[in-house]
Formats: structure tokens, sequence, C-alpha cells
């Protein structure tokens, strides 16, 4: 599919999230959206500390503008950031009712913390109920950064914010996560436990790479934690 031109409409309103101390204590990224007059931005609450600062990169210049935690609701991994001014314009937001499977969609951020743009072509593969809502369930290959996203139909609007990849270690490597290390012997001054629980972490930050199964928040579960999202909302 070719959504070049909605790209190019929705691009500058995509947003580069980072968490830190300070502007120069980065330690954690992710992606996000304007919305409403542009004052107001959308990501997923886990890529979010509440106790440090939350920047974002400027969509047209390389600089760092600060905002703060307006409204988080970690049951439905949601976080509205507030700005004190309009940095931009906000994304159009449609009613997640309306995705079907098979339809084609759009992916926007920026993953592995690189500073430029990425998009990624995808269609709605079905749904997953999770607690209350269902699940968008998309095939594209969403990598670490990706998340808090935009999930666009082919019009530029946004239908879903990616928040999951789909997959979990397997029961003998949970195990071997909580095992206690030192309790086997070690192998050339390696303690395997050790190693292998790295490994994991490791694994954990690049699961399913390439498996090319994720997950995005239906946008009317962001209307439903806010009022004037929810007025947004167009059928």
């Amino acid at each position: 599919m070719n959504f070049s031109k909605s790209f190019e409409q929705v691009k500058n309103s995509v947003l580069h999230i980072l968490v830190g101390g300070d502007e120069n204590q980065i330690v954690s990224s992710c992606s996000g959206m304007l919305v409403l007059d542009g004052s107001v931005a959308i990501t997923c609450a886990h890529c979010i500390i509440p106790s440090m600062k939350i920047f974002i990169r400027s969509p047209e210049k390389d600089e760092m503008i600060e905002g703060e935690l307006y409204k988080i609701n970690s049951d439905k991994d949601i976080v509205l950031i507030k700005f004190p001014e309009s940095i931009g314009i906000g994304v159009k937001l449609r009613n997640s009712n309306t995705a079907k499977i098979g339809q084609e969609c759009f992916v926007v951020g920026f993953p592995l913390n690189i500073k430029s743009i990425t998009a990624l072509s995808a269609h709605i593969a079905g749904f997953e109920h999770y607690r209350d809502f269902d699940l968008v369930r998309i095939d594209a290959s969403i990598n670490h950064g990706l998340s808090g996203g935009p999930l666009f139909n082919t019009n530029g609007e946004l239908i879903g914010i990616v928040n999951a990849k789909h997959g979990s270690l397997s029961d003998f490597l949970s195990w071997v996560e909580s095992a206690r290390p030192g309790a086997m012997v070690s192998i050339g001054g390696i303690d395997p436990v050790k190693a292998i629980q790295q490994l994991i972490r490791e694994m954990k930050i690049n699961l399913n790479l390439n498996l090319g199964m994720d997950y995005a928040i239906p946008i009317n579960v962001v209307g439903n934690i806010d009022n004037e999202v929810r007025g947004a909302i167009v059928p």
C-alpha cells in the first residue's frame, strides 16, 4: 500500500518522547502523538517514569521541550502529557470501532532511540480481549521505542496506540530468570545462571524482534478516560 500522502500529513504530529532526570540524563525513550489543539500528547503509561521529567524532541527542530504528566491510567496503559502551549497540530481521531480485520494501516514513531522518524505498513490482524476492552492486533514488527506511537488508518486518522509485542518467555526461561546465581558450579569462571539471566534481559528488550505480531490500544479507550479526547473522536 502507498500511505506516503497520509504520512506527510501526520509526521510533524508524531513525537519522540524522552524520559530522564534532565535533558542530559535521558534513561528511556518512546513515541507518541499530539492530539486536540496540539498542547496534549498521548503515549503509553509503561513508557513513563512518574518521578522523572518528560521531554519531547521538537518535531521540526532538534531541541527539547518539557511537558508534564497530565493524566495517567496504568490499567489501560495510557498517559496524557500536557504542554504550556500548542507545539503542533493534533492528529485526527477516528472511532476505533470502525477498524476491521484485513484493513490496511500504518505505524509511525522512533524505534531503537533513533532520531529519524520511521513508518511501518501494517494490517489489522485481529482483536484480543484484554480486561474490559479489545486490543487491536497488527502484523507489524514493533521494536523498542515504538511503544506509545500512533496506529493510523490509510487516511492518516488515529485509531490506536501501539503498546505491546506478542510473545512471552517459556516456563523454563522464567524459572532460570528467578533462580539464585551461584547455585550451580561455574564453568570457566562464569556462573551459568548469571550469564543466562543477562541473556534473558537482552531477550526481553528484543523479544520477537522479527515475529511481526503486535498490539495497539484502541483510541476509544483514551476517550473513556478523558472527556475532551472523547469529544474529538469522529464516528
